[in-house]
């Protein structure tokens, strides 16, 4: 009876040991992955051109890639019209020569979600905006925690590129989110 007792003693010291360690690997990944920001959010479509209202504006990267835009009380950036119509014409190129079987049926369906979340915006509330900086060709945007954050890189043809704006209009985008802000009672 005591060799039983040391056996299932032995084998709840070697579970709680596992659990154990199952929770300290947890704890230690919780603390090294990065937590996502504070009030941001995704929108599936961004509004079009034409849907824009009074004040709201939409300005277009350089190379076309990246628009920003301020509509109403938010700030949202993502992949241009143009950009995400390109997309989905070349997945479309692809969907056509993967027709066929169960593979067919599989990359459709890939094909099909992804070219629907393509046009995904990041949206940011403009009153967590402190500022709008036009430096260089890029937005910085200041956050009220003095946070600075600009839009990164892009990667066309292989070539990491900074996101870059015309003078007009970054320096019309900066005056358009003052304005906003004023007009909102925004500091």
């Amino acid at each position: 009876m005591e060799l039983q007792n040391r056996r299932r003693v032995g084998i709840l010291i070697r579970i709680a040991l596992i659990l154990g360690t199952f929770v300290f690997v947890g704890v230690w990944i919780l603390r090294r992955v990065p937590k996502p920001p504070e009030n941001v959010s995704v929108q599936r479509e961004a509004p079009t051109a034409a849907t824009l209202g009074p004040g709201d504006l939409q300005i277009i990267s350089t190379d076309g890639t990246i628009d920003v835009i301020l509509a109403g009380d938010k700030v949202m950036g993502g992949l241009s019209p143009a950009t995400v119509a390109k997309v989905r014409a070349e997945m479309e190129k692809s969907k056509a020569k993967d027709s066929s079987g169960f593979g067919g049926m599989i990359a459709g369906i890939v094909t099909s979600s992804v070219a629907s979340a393509i046009g995904t915006h990041v949206t940011y509330p403009l009153s967590e905006v402190k500022e709008v900086i036009f430096e260089g060709g890029r937005l910085v945007f200041v956050t009220k925690s003095g946070e600075r954050k600009d839009l990164g890189n892009v990667k066309i043809d292989d070539t990491k590129a900074p996101v870059r704006f015309s003078k007009e209009d970054g320096e019309r985008f900066v005056a358009a989110v003052v304005a906003r802000k004023e007009k909102l009672g925004i500091p």
